[in-house]
């Protein structure tokens, strides 16, 4: 759930599965309604663990546009199933053939995992440059389990990873960790304590965010049927493949 905050001059990126709609959630007690920042955390989470209602002080922001994404990605899902096609182009999410697809659809300014090229044309080159930027970075075999906990698959963990950790950690690489030089602080998913008090330093907050962090437990209201698994299910093959897909990260955050 990303935010761009001109008030606090901090942008602040957020990967799938690491914690990201908690830090929002902390984060937002700084924000003001002049700074942007996606709509599905605040309707969804915010009034629950936050007591300002911030529901209706921040107003989504929505355009009508032509569904170019939409006719693009059902072309390049024809695309993905050629067997030589995959062996020259990694892509970020696997074939959907749905063809029921809308001509127009309202797109929020900003998504819940936008990708850091696109906050920065959003935010502005002026802005993004000077901006303090921090993000998040999770074990993948940690990030790769919550992500089939959260879906609807009905595949076994070894199936699913075979199926989708390509796609979901190609996303992960070339939406946020392509250049984690552009970064003033990477928060680490297993020491938050540390790295938030590190950072409510760093961005100049009047109090520590991971006071008001500790808090919030999104996940821990998740849906009953959403499932409950244990990691012991990463088998040598689907570790092989994990790591395979995600080697960048665990290289360049030393991850075993």
């Amino acid at each position: 759930m990303t935010i761009i905050s001109k008030k606090n001059n901090f942008i602040f990126i957020h990967p799938r599965r690491t914690g990201g709609s908690s830090m929002v959630l902390s984060l937002l007690k700084f924000c003001t309604t002049e700074d942007i920042i996606c709509d599905d955390v605040l309707h969804e989470h915010a009034d629950r663990w936050i007591k300002q209602n911030f529901k209706y002080n921040f107003r989504p922001k929505f355009k009508k546009k032509f569904n170019t994404a939409g006719f693009k990605h059902l072309f390049f899902s024809c695309i993905k199933i050629l067997p030589i096609i995959k062996n020259l182009k990694k892509f970020n999410y696997p074939p959907n053939f749905n063809f029921k697809i809308p001509l127009f659809v309202k797109e929020p300014e900003i998504y819940s995992h936008t990708k850091i090229d696109d906050v920065r044309k959003l935010s502005g080159e002026h802005f993004f440059n000077k901006a303090f930027k921090f993000t998040i970075v999770r074990n993948p075999y940690d990030q790769f389990l919550s992500f089939y906990r959260a879906s609807d698959s009905k595949d076994d963990f070894l199936t699913f990873t075979k199926k989708n950790a390509a796609y979901f950690f190609n996303r992960e690489i070339s939406h946020f960790y392509k250049d984690i030089e552009i970064y003033n602080k990477i928060v680490r998913f297993e020491s938050f304590k540390e790295d938030l008090t590190d950072l409510s330093q760093l961005i100049n907050l009047p109090e520590n965010v991971y006071d008001i962090f500790k808090e919030i437990k999104v996940n821990k209201s998740r849906p009953k049927n959403e499932k409950r698994i244990k990691s012991e299910i990463v088998d040598g093959i689907a570790k092989n493949i994990i790591y395979k897909q995600a080697e960048k990260i665990f290289r360049e955050f030393d991850y075993k």
